[in-house]
């Protein structure tokens, strides 16, 4: 229980960083975000097939953020909390979300995103295909494609940490590198 949020992020920002938030995650500020990333990535000097797939993974991200955040402990219960920064590095871009999320979860987070990483891309399509198929939906309406997506996308693996924050909340950072 020794989880500190400010530190989390000071540490998170220190380098590389194009753009970076913290606070409420809302559906204007995805807007806003998204509509000033593409222009951050170019003037990086990423080539277009990067560009296009890093913006790709940001969406899937800050959507899921949207979709998934709670409020912050001891916070507003009808605003959403979350983080995110997008990094370059050489010809990487490392897109990392953090939110909080119930103790319970965690254990189910973790055997998805296991499952999914071991897949091959062939895997990976083949899960996409099943889920979109079966048609249930969770009442957060993504059926966890999103995570599915990700990996399928970016041919990367989920990153991803769990830090305990008290006896109810985890702190839940995931990381994509494309």
């Amino acid at each position: 229980m020794d989880f500190q949020f400010d530190n989390w992020y000071q540490d998170l920002t220190k380098s590389n960083v194009i753009m970076s938030y913290q606070g409420e995650i809302t559906s204007v500020l995805i807007e806003k975000t998204l509509d000033d990333v593409e222009a951050a990535l170019k003037e990086k000097g990423l080539n277009k097939k990067k560009v296009k797939k890093a913006y790709n993974a940001i969406v899937e991200e800050l959507q899921n953020l949207y979709h998934h955040a709670l409020n912050a402990p001891g916070q507003s219960p009808d605003k959403k909390f979350g983080a995110f920064c997008i990094k370059v590095k050489d010809d990487f871009v490392d897109i990392v979300t953090g939110n909080y999320v119930i103790y319970n979860v965690v254990q189910l987070l973790k055997d998805r995103m296991d499952q999914i990483n071991i897949l091959s891309k062939e895997d990976l399509k083949l899960l996409y295909k099943k889920i979109l198929s079966n048609n249930s939906f969770s009442d957060k309406g993504g059926g966890g494609l999103g995570m599915v997506d990700l990996a399928k996308r970016t041919g990367s693996k989920l990153q991803y940490n769990f830090f305990e924050f008290d006896e109810k909340y985890y702190f839940f950072e995931l990381t994509i590198r494309v």
